[in-house]
């Protein structure tokens, strides 16, 4: 065999740039999500904002982001998602670039904190779209039993911008001594990415041109069911009596409603409530989303190899389930550590588990959704937004009438509720045919 045939019959690895647009897209979405968060610690007092208004604005995200998940999956399955993350992207990196202007508002009143919350919620409307579209990309460039381990590796990456986000604002407020500005360079993250995106990427790896025969061949007999250049409409009727689903979309309420706590209100908790000193509060902040970094890897990687051996039916929940038992057992000790060190242990802890589950939840959705891939992982996600958002106001009034133990006990039942809901997901049951009704 010739030089030149052997490498036409090597698989190319245009794959494995699709997945590094895919990881850098959920750095950068979540540095501009939990930037917000560290900012809300230093902009409270200037603009005047009580426990229950930041719960209000990390409600009005969520609420947002809940409502637009399953029309952007929907778009991002019709129109494809170049188009759709090039919208969510710019608009979502505008609006947070539009919160510096709140400052030049009158502080302490109606108009400043309406500013905010108006622009929290369309900042969620657009950021709905990003992780439904990256679950439909997946879904048709990357064969079912590697689903797990990129899935792993985009939310190990989002876990990378929650380490680096708290750091990365504490730094650049103590460098520009104004809290508005270090929003604005975040936001150009946002911009960079999709500049360097849109030009190469396509919807389909039968229209990339870099991809050879074979790697596209390697995709192709990776699916259950074979993409189509024509949207064909999620089937409603099935989804909504699919055990699978509704178990999934359960499980992912649990896991939203528990997980949002370390998004938004972690620095206000430990700061204002624990009164943990700035420089600690970011380190706590951040050491949960570096063991995210390992446990969504080996998640993604575990389910997989669970998949191979036991199949789609018991490969996704049996990692899933254990993830939010143990984020339950950590969550529920975290009200009586009064030791800083045992505090961040049992927020690692919890947020390990938590993240245990993340890759084998989003490789389900794209395993039961395939061609779906991006409706249904809406609709999953869009439990989870509003249970999360339902989270940040009941654990924010709590917090602001000095009931600091209630809130972590309604989070443990909550994750142990989300493991019992694994055990319905069946991965083997997709909805791209009649016949898995």
């Amino acid at each position: 065999m010739t030089t030149i045939a052997t490498a036409a019959a090597r698989p190319t690895k245009v794959r494995l740039l699709v997945l590094a647009a895919a990881c850098s897209l959920a750095i950068v979405t979540y540095i501009h999500r939990v930037g917000f968060a560290t900012a809300s610690a230093e902009i409270r007092e200037p603009l005047g904002l009580s426990d229950g208004q930041l719960g209000a604005l990390m409600a009005a995200f969520m609420v947002a982001y809940g409502l637009f998940e399953i029309p952007w999956g929907v778009l991002g399955d019709r129109v494809g998602v170049r188009s759709v993350l090039s919208i969510v992207i710019l608009g979502g990196s505008a609006l947070t670039a539009a919160l510096a202007l709140v400052f030049w508002l009158p502080p302490k009143t109606a108009w400043s904190f309406g500013a905010l919350f108006a622009l929290r919620f369309l900042f969620g409307a657009f950021q709905a779209g990003t992780f439904p579209a990256i679950s439909r990309m997946i879904a048709d460039w990357i064969p079912m039993d590697e689903r797990g381990r990129v899935q792993g590796l985009v939310w190990m990456s989002s876990r990378l911008g929650g380490v680096i986000a708290p750091m990365l604002m504490v730094w650049l407020f103590k460098v520009m001594g104004a809290p508005q500005w270090p929003l604005v360079l975040i936001a150009l993250l946002g911009v960079a990415w999709c500049a360097a995106f849109r030009p190469w990427f396509r919807n389909r790896p039968e229209d990339m041109p870099a991809l050879n025969q074979a790697e596209r061949q390697l995709i192709l007999s990776g699916r259950l069911a074979r993409s189509t250049s024509h949207h064909e409409p999620l089937p409603w009727s099935r989804a909504l009596r699919s055990t699978s689903v509704w178990s999934l979309c359960l499980m992912y309420g649990c896991l939203g409603y528990t997980g949002n706590f370390f998004l938004t209100l972690l620095p206000t908790y430990l700061a204002t409530h624990r009164g943990i000193d700035s420089n600690t509060t970011a380190t706590l902040t951040s050491l949960p989303f570096a063991f995210g970094i390992a446990s969504c890897l080996i998640g993604g990687v575990v389910s997989d190899l669970c998949i191979r051996r036991f199949g789609p039916r018991w490969g996704r929940p049996m990692i899933g389930s254990i993830g939010m038992a143990v984020a339950a057992s950590a969550f529920l000790a975290i009200p009586w550590a009064a030791d800083v060190r045992l505090l961040g242990v049992l927020l690692c802890l919890t947020f390990a588990g938590n993240d245990l589950a993340m890759a084998p939840a989003w490789a389900a959705a794209a395993d039961i959704g395939e061609r779906h891939a991006g409706a249904l992982s809406g609709m999953m996600n869009m439990f989870s937004s509003l249970t999360a958002a339902v989270g940040a106001v009941v654990a924010g009034r709590l917090f602001g009438i000095g009931s600091l133990t209630l809130p972590f006990i309604i989070f443990s039942a909550a994750y142990l509720i989300g493991a019992i809901c694994w055990l319905g997901v069946d991965g083997s049951k997709t909805l791209s045919t009649p016949a898995d009704a």
